[in-house]
């Protein structure tokens, strides 16, 4: 069963039929009970970043007794049951070579070496690794994780409670020892034990061969937390990953580390690492915002030439009003140019009705007579449209205010991921220049009338 994001009118009882376990745990569920009572793992990790995606958004929601999908993608495994939910622009269910492009250009990772052979359950396995430091990294910058562990100690030093038991066991006959524990705090803890087993693991992985984890910035992060874990032993992995999952970190000031323990916990118990996956309780396996990672591509692929605010501080988004008042984030502003631009992963005919008023209203907040919906097309046909702003009953302005559908072509009928890169590379050129000179022509006609 091929499913693909904003997809409708999927058969409800094929899909339950097809898959039996995870039907009950996920039609009709929030994205945002998934990632919190289940072991999913959805990326980007804090709501806080995904503003456009509603917490109470459905992975696979009910109409008239069919399904459909959002702009979530994915693989979610449960039990006997792995669906994979791919880009619409996925050739076959055996590729999405899109996501992976995304993920390259937004995450900086190199999947240009993941095993196309392999399936794509095992494709996202892949990515699971490939998240690995730069999770690794966002943790560290809170510093070492610790917390209290309890300590047995044998000397003449009591400073702790005493263990009467070890006590007599120990020393009998009395020799001037005492049996005692205490309750410190300690960095050597389960949480950095299980990322110590879990960069052991990947040392070993085929992935290590693209020096996925000896890369300059990752060292001194592997080197710290290899001094913190001195108690380190691999036969103690399966000991320490049944320990983080039945406590799961939960404070606020460290979820940097939860997300990073979750992380771990798929990598450590992915399929192919063979600990029991079949007797697992919750679903596993892990999505991604696709409309999110369409904008922070947009981002990395429009330049300086635009800012975009929700990729900054708040200190860099805009006010609509005087005094601070009505915060705004326009996906994409052009101060120099006067365009505004608002990335859309929408099909053409379903950008409509609140999506007019909103870039209206960033337009004309920033005196704007350009406006563009950026969006990706499957380049079969033209996928381009203009929109005049009206004045009065239906009068046409003297200076036009136009708003476009600018869509960008996504290679289909390719071979290899290599071909895809090299065709989407020369469309992303064709996109730029028909954006940056239908914004400067619209400009440059402004400023001669006026």
């Amino acid at each position: 069963m091929w499913i693909r994001d904003n997809q409708q009118g999927i058969s409800k009882s094929v899909f339950k039929e097809r898959y039996p376990f995870l039907a009950d745990h996920l039609l009709d569920r929030s994205l945002e009970s998934l990632a919190k009572e289940q072991g999913l793992f959805l990326f980007p990790t804090s709501w806080q970043e995904i503003p456009d995606l509603d917490k109470s958004e459905k992975l696979f929601e009910t109409v008239d007794h069919s399904l459909r999908t959002g702009n979530v993608i994915g693989f979610i495994g449960y039990q006997n049951d792995q669906l994979t939910i791919h880009s619409r622009f996925a050739q076959s269910d055996k590729e999405d070579y899109f996501l992976h492009y995304m993920l390259q250009k937004v995450l900086h990772l190199n999947v240009t070496n993941l095993e196309t052979s392999f399936s794509l359950e095992q494709q996202f396995y892949q990515l699971f690794i490939c998240l690995f430091p730069s999770f690794l990294q966002a943790a560290l910058r809170k510093g070492l994780y610790k917390e209290y562990r309890r300590f047995h100690h044998h000397d003449a030093n009591l400073k702790g409670a005493l263990d009467i038991a070890r006590q007599l066991k120990t020393s009998t006959p009395f020799e001037g020892k005492m049996a005692y524990s205490t309750r410190e705090f300690s960095f050597d803890n389960n949480l950095m034990q299980l990322v110590r087993h879990t960069i052991e693991y990947i040392k070993g992985h085929q992935l290590s061969r693209t020096s996925l984890l000896f890369q300059d910035k990752d060292r001194e992060n592997i080197e710290t937390i290899i001094q913190a874990t001195p108690r380190y032993q691999l036969a103690d992995r399966t000991k320490i990953i049944y320990q983080n999952q039945v406590a799961p970190v939960r404070h606020a000031y460290y979820h940097e580390y939860g997300t990073l323990q979750k992380l771990c916990l798929l990598i450590l118990k992915g399929t192919r690492h063979g600990v029991g996956e079949r007797q697992q309780q919750k679903i596993q396996g892990i999505l991604f915002d696709v409309a999110w990672l369409w904008e922070e591509y947009l981002a990395q692929l429009l330049g300086e030439e635009f800012h975009h605010p929700r990729n900054k501080a708040k200190s860099d988004s805009f006010s609509m009003f005087q005094g601070g008042n009505g915060r705004i984030y326009p996906d994409f502003v052009s101060l120099s140019k006067k365009v505004v631009a608002d990335a859309k992963y929408k099909p053409i005919d379903n950008i409509k009705g609140r999506d007019y008023l909103q870039i209206v209203a960033y337009m004309y907040r920033f005196d704007a007579r350009n406006g563009f919906y950026l969006f990706p097309h499957s380049g079969k046909t033209e996928e381009s449209k203009q929109y005049e702003l009206l004045e009065g009953k239906c009068q046409r302005r003297n200076e036009p205010v136009v708003v476009e559908k600018l869509g960008l072509a996504i290679p289909q009928g390719v071979a290899s991921f290599d071909e895809f890169c090299q065709q989407i590379e020369r469309n992303e050129q064709v996109f730029l220049q028909s954006l940056l000179s239908k914004s400067r022509g619209e400009i440059s006609e402004v400023m001669g009338a006026k």
